[in-house]
């Protein structure tokens, strides 16, 4: 399949995750189980455009725009509409992306400058930005899985293998950190704290990924700003849904 139909798939199973707050709260925790998937899909197809974009600039452009427009939906929708705290719109991916895209774009230029200065400058600026990232320290959704995600899929861009051993490593303290002192090791006890803290299934992206021929699809500019306008709109509709139902 060619990104573009991956990308609508991933954007149904975003949409579905997105109106958990207007389901009946049974359907939380499977929903969320179900579309772990989807943010690193986006990461994913984000490193495959950082390779094969013919404009890296205006690639970030791109997502740092969209980055400032969600956050000034977001605003103008939770100052002058909402103003109940519980209601507000934060989701803000396009920030995380960006960053990854920022974070590649230092790691490339390191691998390629030769002064001494330029390349220690940048390689530090990429540790500082992932830390903060991952860390939470910048508010970017996801930091914690998808950035160290974009950087094994760009390390291991050529080796699926390597690539996939790798995800599965990534996955490994997402499942313990949960874990750490419980009061009890019980099956029921850790059934509900993996349930709760389900993004180590970042793992169910890994059939998509194999699923993916290498071809964009279609070069329609509908296709290629279909997620920038999607994205934001279902996000501010659905938030405006969910307040005036329990307003």
């Amino acid at each position: 399949m060619n990104g573009n139909q991956l990308k609508l798939i991933m954007m149904g199973l975003m949409l579905l995750d997105h109106l958990v707050p207007l389901l009946p709260p049974q359907f939380s925790t499977p929903i969320h189980m179900l579309t772990r998937c989807v943010a690193v899909f986006f990461a994913f197809m984000a490193v495959e455009g950082f390779h094969y974009t013919s404009s890296r600039k205006k690639y970030l452009m791109r997502l740092y725009g969209w980055t400032a427009i969600m956050f000034t939906g977001n605003a103008l929708i939770n100052t002058l509409l909402i103003k109940e705290p519980m209601y507000y719109a934060y989701n803000n991916i396009f920030l995380t992306l960006a960053i990854g895209v920022t974070i590649l774009t230092l790691i490339d230029f390191a691998i390629r400058i030769k002064e001494p200065f330029f390349k220690i400058t940048s390689t530090l600026l990429v540790i500082i930005l992932t830390l903060v990232t991952t860390l939470g320290l910048i508010p970017a959704e996801g930091g914690l899985v998808v950035i160290p995600f974009m950087l094994l899929s760009y390390f291991f861009r050529d080796n699926a293998k390597k690539r996939n051993i790798s995800y599965l490593i990534l996955a490994i303290p997402l499942i313990i950190m949960p874990l750490l002192g419980l009061p009890e090791y019980s099956f029921e006890m850790i059934k509900v704290q993996l349930e709760g803290n389900p993004e180590f299934l970042f793992l169910t992206v890994i059939p998509f990924i194999h699923l993916y021929n290498g071809q964009k699809g279609s070069n329609n500019p509908f296709f290629k700003y279909l997620f920038y306008v999607f994205y934001p709109l279902h996000i501010w509709v659905i938030t405006l849904i969910n307040w005036y139902l329990h307003s």
